[in-house]
């Protein structure tokens, strides 16, 4: 039930029989507060999810594993025949030192509800500082809980290694970039039971922002926002996507525009230790190309990387000349929000986010 993304289908299918880790205990003998899943049961929830995606083949079985982008994801994965990918055959790529962020009935006493789970990509404690963190949501009572996000954040200090070995970065082939300074942990109950931050609603108003601040024409987004701190996540991320228009290839030719839609089901906003809200978005970014000139300009997919090669697929294959295309992406971004100021990204994969899907108007 953990789906991924372009370069790894389902973290489910990557991860090898072994998965190893165990629940969080509480943290104190206080009384117990309900919470929306037992850890035993978020840890069935897991596992079982492992063995029913990794042997999934189509659409309707995905459908009852996955929601929002991530299904979206899968979906073109198996169009484009990239399953299992080369995450799969990678067996020792897994899950390791799970740790689960389970709310009370009391924070969340309506449907849907929802949980985490924070994980490591390496058994070794010392080499890593991002965690990586799914989201499951269940839509009502007795529906099945589905993965409906994936994303990563810097959870410790960077670690000190000698210069022979290096940091474990394994956000990187899910396409993630993540803030180098570490958010603070989770708040808990005094049972051990995450926080929800209590001002919910408008933490989420977050997810808009970034989605305007994201959505312009190449090559006049603003790198500076009075919602954002700046950083290699916000303003260099507009300025890569500015960059676009000066692009070698294009000779000056093409116009690319971003347009940014959030999307997916509402995911907990957990409240940090430092008193910082913790929120996930996931959004669809469609990037319509088409010619400066109108008709007279014509361009094509497949010669540039493997998203290129992946969206002339998508769009039939044949390496085709086209006037207009419009290439649906997904995007999940994690946010620090305080409670005053503005917010910073401390995970995305706005540079390299999968392709969901592409249509045109062929020359």
């Amino acid at each position: 039930m953990v789906a991924a993304i372009a370069g790894c289908v389902v973290l489910a299918a990557c991860t090898p029989a072994k998965v190893e880790g165990k629940k969080a205990e509480p943290a104190s003998l206080a009384p117990p507060v309900p919470t929306v899943i037992s850890w035993d049961q978020a840890d069935e929830v897991l596992k079982r999810g492992f063995r029913q995606t990794a042997s999934a083949r189509d659409e309707n079985t995905l459908a009852s594993l996955q929601t929002g982008s991530l299904l979206q994801e899968s979906a073109a994965q198996l169009k484009l025949g990239r399953w299992p990918d080369n995450l799969v055959r990678n067996a020792e790529k897994g899950m390791y030192r799970l740790e689960y962020l389970i709310p009370t009935e009391r924070d969340q006493p309506g449907y849907p509800r929802s949980f985490a789970v924070l994980f490591r990509m390496t058994e070794k404690a010392e080499k890593d500082r991002a965690a990586g963190l799914y989201y499951f949501v269940q839509a009502e009572p007795g529906a099945p809980w589905k993965a409906a996000a994936r994303t990563w954040a810097t959870d410790r200090p960077a670690p000190q290694l000698p210069p022979e070995e290096f940091e474990d970065r394994g956000y990187g082939a899910y396409g993630f970039d993540v803030r180098d300074a570490p958010i603070a942990a989770p708040a808990r109950e005094p049972a051990g039971a995450v926080t929800l931050s209590p001002t919910a609603a408008a933490d989420r108003r977050v997810c808009g922002q970034y989605a305007e601040y994201l959505t312009f024409t190449a090559p006049n987004g603003e790198p500076e926002s009075e919602y954002f701190v700046p950083g290699k996540l916000t303003g260099e991320v507009v300025n890569s996507y500015n960059d676009e228009d000066k692009r070698k290839v294009w000779k000056g030719d093409l116009r690319q525009r971003y347009a940014f839609e959030v999307t997916g089901p509402e995911l907990p906003v957990l409240r940090l230790a430092d008193g910082k809200a913790l929120v996930t978005c996931s959004f669809v970014r469609t990037d319509h190309r088409e010619g400066k000139s109108g008709p007279t300009t014509s361009f094509k997919y497949g010669s540039e990387d493997a998203a290129s090669r992946q969206t002339d697929q998508l769009l039939g294959g044949g390496y085709k000349w086209w006037l207009s295309t419009d290439v649906r992406r997904g995007v999940t971004a994690t946010f620090e929000v305080p409670v005053q100021g503005p917010a910073d990204v401390v995970g995305c994969n706005c540079l390299n986010p999968p392709v969901l899907s592409a249509e045109g108007t062929p020359k």
